[in-house]
């Protein structure tokens, strides 16, 4: 078995690396496999005229459904991706990195012109973009191989010494954690992987198969991506990342120490953006952290995310501002404590305001997201949103991000979604739902709007405005034949009904949809014990593989 490529699918950033594919590369290069990567993203991207670098804007991305994006991309670009696939001709693994909806489909179109052209390819798919079954549905059959769901880096390591190792391989024998088929015929049984419990046993990625210049080229801003940490401390009712990155795990203060020394002197960088779901998960650490990077000769600015954590002392605002971090990104998201406790937040509208007031004052930018039209948010709550942010205009330099409230399946708002008042769902799409309070997409939007019309008067910058949208329509794959012939098809196929979902009859008797809404009541509270004794099994409710 020969080298192994890993490929950096659109759309996604272009200012840094990416770190996911950085990591991988690391990783399996210590264990002695030849591995190269290639930034399909970055490529394609300074090839793009104005109007296709449209598709890398996050305002296109967050109004157009992923896979109509996905496809423009395939038809902008043919000509360059079949050039880049006869570019694979020596690798014997194919390894695309797939971060979200998009970029999973268009893995899987590319995917399939390199079976045309090379069908003794082993093709894997790995990111969070396939991490559920539904974004999987967007790949062709015949295009990929297998998908690496959860953390990939020993699941690769395995799959790798398979190919290598074994005379005859036989894949469809194939049974490693984490490792799911994607052609087989029988319904298989999927393994998690375990996550890495130490994640100072991975070697921090050294950017070395990167042209780094190429990165935010055009601007004099030039970092680099870090983790101080994988998973989340938090288990916010409407999050999926936790559910994706597993439990919380920090990297030794040293360690993180060590990786910034080495870029510093490598690369001359003196900026870090730490792509952490937080980076105050565990306060001992961070603390540390910052203590060394002020004694260090290594002198560096740097922003994360961060949580509301009512027990940041000012000592240690303190000390972060003087390790020379730049700014904190709170996901903060409803100035309402009834919206709050709902969302299973560990805070109120006072600790919020507390925590941002002493990070101003600690000299760090503070920069906060907020989502609008959460599950029984009342025009109450919502006007208390509206009153947080006009209270707290002096603290906040940026609302980063604006969102009308996504019901995304895997969240436990969708597996419980009577705990939450939704009284109807369509799980083909995401924004068509309802509550008891008669919440509905065009009043979310609405919500949206206002708020977005606030920060314009209060001169509050926003970055990023997510409109409800529908992320989870035309599901139907691109095949061999479309790419061969270089048509698009039309969408066709929707995603399975859900169990436990409500849908609406507007043909039925009132008396037949009184009956049915009983039966369901019951049936959701049978699946409520079933999922518990699962949970307390598993440590998730959530069964990717399945």
């Amino acid at each position: 078995m020969g080298k192994t490529v890993l490929i950096n699918c659109p759309p996604w950033g272009v200012v840094m690396p990416p770190l996911g594919v950085a990591y991988l590369s690391s990783y399996l290069k210590s264990k002695g496999k030849e591995v190269e990567i290639f930034d399909l993203n970055l490529d394609l991207y300074k090839k793009a005229g104005t109007k296709q670098r449209l598709f890398w804007e996050l305002d296109t991305i967050n109004k157009m459904p992923p896979v109509d994006i996905a496809k423009n991309l395939y038809k902008d670009f043919k000509e360059e991706i079949y050039l880049f696939v006869d570019k694979l001709a020596p690798f014997s693994i194919v390894g695309f990195s797939a971060n979200n909806l998009i970029s999973t489909t268009f893995a899987g179109v590319v995917a399939g012109m390199i079976k045309i052209k090379y069908p003794e390819k082993i093709i894997v798919l790995g990111g969070p973009g396939c991490f559920y079954s539904w974004d999987r549905k967007a790949v062709p059959k015949d295009a990929v191989d297998f998908f690496v769901i959860g953390e990939g880096e020993q699941v690769l390591e395995r799959f790798i010494d398979y190919f290598s190792n074994t005379e005859n391989p036989a894949p469809q024998n194939l049974k490693i954690p984490g490792l799911l088929h994607n052609n087989t015929v029988k319904k298989q049984k999927f393994y998690p992987a375990a996550f890495v419990k130490d994640l100072d046993s991975i070697p921090f990625p050294d950017f070395k198969e990167f042209d780094l210049s190429q990165y935010n080229y055009e601007k004099k801003y030039r970092p680099l991506p870090m983790l101080m940490s994988r998973g989340c401390i938090n288990r916010c009712s409407y999050c999926i990342d936790w559910y994706m990155c597993s439990n919380f795990r920090v990297r030794k203060p040293e360690n993180i120490i060590t990786e910034i020394e080495h870029h510093a002197k490598l690369y001359g960088i003196t900026h870090i953006e730490f792509n952490d779901l937080l980076c105050n998960g565990n306060l001992t650490h961070l603390e540390k952290f910052c203590d060394l990077l002020v004694n260090s000769e290594t002198k560096i600015r740097w922003i994360s995310y961060a949580a509301i954590r009512k027990n940041m002392s000012d000592e240690l605002l303190e000390k972060i501002k003087k390790s020379g971090c730049n700014s904190l990104c709170y996901g903060i998201e409803s100035g309402s404590d009834a919206v709050l406790k709902r969302m299973n937040k560990h805070y109120n509208r006072a600790d919020a305001s507390d925590l941002i007031k002493r990070t101003y004052n600690a000299g760090i930018e503070v920069r906060m997201n907020i989502i609008v039209g959460f599950p029984g948010e009342s025009v109450d709550d919502f006007e208390q949103t509206l009153e947080f942010v006009r209270q707290n205009r002096k603290y906040i330099t940026q609302v980063t991000n604006v969102s009308s409230f996504v019901l995304m399946p895997g969240s436990d708002l969708s597996v419980y979604p009577h705990r939450f008042g939704i009284t109807y769902r369509d799980v083909t799409d995401p924004g068509s739902w309802r509550d008891d309070l008669g919440l509905t997409q065009d009043i979310r939007n609405k919500r949206v709007s206002r708020t977005c019309e606030l920060l314009e008067t209060l001169r509050i910058r926003n970055l990023i405005v997510n409109y409800q949208k529908n992320p989870c329509q035309d599901l139907e794959p691109l095949g061999q034949k479309d790419i061969v012939k270089g048509r698009r098809k039309e969408p066709i196929e929707q995603h399975r009904e859900d169990k436990g979902s409500f849908r609406k009859k507007n043909t039925r008797k009132s008396f037949f949809q009184k009956t049915v809404l009983v039966l369901l009541f019951v049936f959701s509270l049978a699946m409520d014990f079933y999922l518990l004794i699962l949970k307390k099994l598993r440590g998730s409710i959530i069964f990717p593989g399945n």
